[in-house]
Parts: structure tokens; C-alpha cells; sequence
């Protein structure tokens, strides 16, 4: 009616124990999916808590905290292309996520000194760790799901990851608001905990640990 080009369906072949408990029996996913969630907690904490921070903590501007965030991203965007490209070669992925987690944990960190200088060193340790662990994890997590759970682990994966999004974004907001700066170190230390769960990561014909 509406012009579809109808074509021939593609049979998919499902199990019906294909669930939870055929993910999580995956080797290494429960340490993979904790990361995810941490990972994505902890960014909650920063991302509700730092423009109230600047404005009211820093006295920036709404202008100034835009050339901030657009300075983070631009860094994200250098370490992502280029920088993990070469690493990624040189590197396991072991290592390329707990060196990442540490940039996370110490660019949080920085955060709780109010000074510009220390806001952007922050900036800079931010976009390394996110632009080393982040990329790298997504794909460990997909060979770790092998292909016939591929999907199924990355539905829940995304799912997990929006559930820590939204309590992170709720109780860093409460915490912030008793705590004031001091939130950042704690958000780094949920990212830390993280990099000690990928340190866990096994993968076989894994490239050597440098």
C-alpha cells in the first residue's frame, strides 16, 4: 500500500534459556557489567554536579562552562582517534582500561581543588581516561559476549548503563548538595573500583601486559 519492497525473512533461532543467567554466565561479564554500571555512575556524578559547581563554586560563567565542555570534547575526540589508535596496538586491553580508569579516577579527583588550573588538568585526565577505557571496553564487552549473545548483551548492558545514569543523576544531586565539592573524589573512587573490576579481564591470544 505504502510502496514497501516486501522480501523474504531471514529465520532467527533463539533459545528460550538465552536470559540473564546465560549472560552473566558468560566468562568475565559480572566483572564487565559492574564496570559499565560504575563507569556510568560515576560520570552521573560528575555531570549533574559540576555545572552547579562552576557557576556557583567557581563563579564562572554559562559562557565560560560551555568552552569548557567543548575543550573536554575536542580532547576526547584527539585521545579516541589517534592516540588509541597507536595504543591500542601496543597495549592489551586489560592494561588500556586500567590506565583509564586511573586518568578517570585522578582527573575526578582534581576537581575538588577550586582552580582553573586544576579544572582543566582535570579536563585533560578526563578525556585521556574516558578516550583509553571507554572505546576499549565496548569492544571487550563485545567479544565477551561471543556472537550469539552479542545482542543480548549489549541490550543489557545499555539498559544497566541508563538505570546508573539515573540514579547517579539523582543521588549525585542530593550529595552535592550536602557534600559540595567533595562529591568529585567520591565519583573517582567509583571509577577506581571499576578499574580493579576490569583488571580482572581475561581475554586468550591476549597481546602481552606492558
Amino acid at each position: 500500500l505504502y510502496g514497501q519492497e516486501h522480501k523474504s525473512a531471514y529465520p532467527v533461532h533463539c533459545k528460550k534459556d538465552d536470559g540473564l543467567q546465560a549472560i552473566l554466565g558468560l566468562p568475565n561479564m559480572p566483572a564487565l557489567l559492574a564496570v559499565n554500571f560504575l563507569v556510568m555512575l560515576g560520570f552521573s556524578f560528575f555531570y549533574v554536579a559540576f555545572p552547579v559547581h562552576a557557576i556557583q563554586g567557581l563563579g564562572w560563567s554559562v559562557t565560560r562552562l560551555g568552552v569548557f565542555f567543548a575543550a573536554l570534547s575536542l580532547a576526547m575526540i584527539v585521545v579516541q582517534g589517534p592516540v588509541l589508535s597507536k595504543a591500542s596496538d601496543q597495549y592489551a586491553d586489560r592494561t588500556l582500561m586500567g590506565v583509564g580508569g586511573f586518568a578517570l579516577d585522578a582527573g575526578f579527583t582534581a576537581l575538588f581543588i577550586d582552580a582553573t588550573a586544576f579544572v582543566y588538568l582535570s579536563a585533560a585526565l578526563i578525556a585521556l581516561g574516558n578516550g583509553l577505557m571507554w572505546p576499549t571496553f565496548m569492544s571487550v564487552l563485545s567479544k565477551a559476549a561471543g556472537a550469539h549473545l552479542q545482542g543480548a548483551v549489549q541490550g543489557f548492558a545499555q539498559s544497566a548503563g541508563a538505570v546508573a545514569s539515573i540514579v547517579g543523576l539523582i543521588l549525585g544531586g542530593a550529595f552535592f548538595v550536602s557534600l559540595g565539592a567533595a562529591l568529585f573524589p567520591i565519583a573517582g573512587l567509583v571509577i577506581l573500583l571499576s578499574s580493579f573490576l576490569a583488571a580482572t579481564y581475561r581475554q586468550k591470544n591476549a597481546l602481552p601486559e606492558n
